[in-house]
């Protein structure tokens, strides 16, 4: 891996910009590491105890070859996923096998041509429990167009082994028809589906990244991927819609310190970006500190109201986005209720996606909610830019928005 010193890196990144700028043009580079933004979390790899070469998945039989010589004492298989294969044994799916998995150093095997064969696919990956593991899955079309992944184990206390047990472990498709080890053997992943940069335009830093959505080591998928901007200056970069992340579309616009540009070009594996100065409209998308008193919403009963008819007088307005399938959402529901019991100040309405009307009567008897509850059309999520759930919107007293995507922790702290 190349070092650079701060002194080549501006010097490098001025010469470019001020090179392109003069053609109304600027590429923007990308280095060869894969990063995760900085809001991502992380899920969990149930490994699979396995004494023979057969498991189920998503209810269907298989069976798999084992490496040649595989000589081990606690064998594990476990899967991630991965959508930048074609004719992947099971569908958008990598296979890895743990050999020595309670030692927590295990060796691993990643099947990287998707054909549930182990001995066609190189010497195993040595895992360091203190380091974990960061590998690369090849896109089959494109060899150069990487997804990386890395795996480590969580450090979770007992109440969080609890919690996730009763949330995960019953799920998925993995799960189903084989025999889970104990959840201290679990990795965790995280995703490093990024390809991010410091620059600077028009002499002030930005930084910007590439944030692969879909998962197959491409970044210009239309529709799908995105373009994350952060704040001037600051360290901070998200690949949420809520916090700044715009879709690739066939015509993209961005603001970058009040000037309009277009992008002219994402390069396939994410070396580079081209963006042009452009005279089109710039419609900038919903953001915090926007009003949006006059919002519709439509209630379970079908009445339709706006937010403004939802604010009462020196009250906050918290609009909860949720739907029963979302384990998360139930997951956090007795720390909201926590917080709407004990915020004099702020009311709650829950604004459900993707659930029919017996589904949201059910579940609202099941969990005794009494808040008012609406339906999301997908006008209102395409507007707000919901792309996650539970999603948090937190509205001050005049119908503006004060925290977009916000943690119950942080609209606790504002109010």
């Amino acid at each position: 891996m190349k070092i650079y010193t701060p002194f080549l890196v501006t010097y490098y990144v001025v010469f470019v910009t001020q090179l392109l700028l003069g053609q109304d043009t600027l590429q923007i580079n990308f280095g060869p590491n894969y990063h995760m933004s900085d809001d991502e979390g992380h899920s969990f790899m149930k490994l699979i105890d396995n004494h023979n070469n057969a498991f189920k998945y998503d209810g269907t039989d298989y069976s798999f070859t084992y490496p040649q010589n595989f000589s081990v004492n606690d064998t594990a298989i476990a899967f991630n996923y991965f959508t930048g294969w074609e004719n992947a044994f099971i569908k958008n799916t990598t296979a890895f096998l743990f050999g020595n998995y309670k030692s927590r150093s295990p060796i691993v095997y990643v099947d990287y041509n998707h054909n549930l064969d182990f001995s066609d696919d190189g010497l195993p990956l040595k895992f360091e429990e203190e380091k974990g593991l960061t590998l690369y899955l090849e896109n089959s079309n494109i060899p150069t167009a990487k997804f990386s992944v890395k795996l480590f184990y969580p450090d979770l206390n007992e109440e969080q082994k609890e919690q996730i047990k009763t949330f995960i472990k019953p799920l998925g498709p993995e799960a189903k028809g084989n025999n889970i080890v104990p959840i201290e053997f679990w990795l965790a992943d995280k995703r490093k589906n990024c390809k991010i940069t410091n620059t600077l335009i028009n002499n002030n830093p930005l930084k910007i990244g590439l944030y692969d959505y879909n998962c197959n080591g491409l970044f210009d998928d239309i529709e799908k991927d995105r373009i994350m901007i952060g704040d001037n200056g600051k360290s901070t970069i998200s690949k949420r819609l809520q916090k700044g992340a715009i879709t690739y579309t066939n015509n993209t616009l961005i603001s970058i310190m009040g000037i309009t540009y277009e992008v002219i070009e994402i390069e396939t594996s994410g070396k580079y970006i081209k963006i042009v100065k452009s005279k089109k409209i710039y419609h900038k998308p919903i953001g915090i500190g926007d009003n949006i008193s006059d919002l519709k919403i439509e209630l379970v009963s079908g009445e339709i109201i706006t937010i403004k008819d939802l604010i009462k007088e020196n009250s906050f307005l918290l609009l909860d986005f949720w739907g029963s399938w979302c384990k998360g959402c139930t997951q956090q529901l007795p720390e909201l209720k926590n917080l709407a019991r004990t915020s004099r100040n702020m009311e709650v309405i829950g604004i459900n996606y993707g659930d029919d009307p017996n589904e949201i009567e059910r579940y609202l008897v099941k969990h005794d909610i009494k808040w008012k509850n609406g339906k999301a059309s997908e006008a209102i999520i395409k507007k707000l830019r919901v792309d996650g759930f539970p999603n948090y919107l937190l509205i001050d007293q005049d119908g503006n928005i004060l925290i977009m995507d916000g943690t119950i922790e942080e609209i606790r702290h504002q109010l």
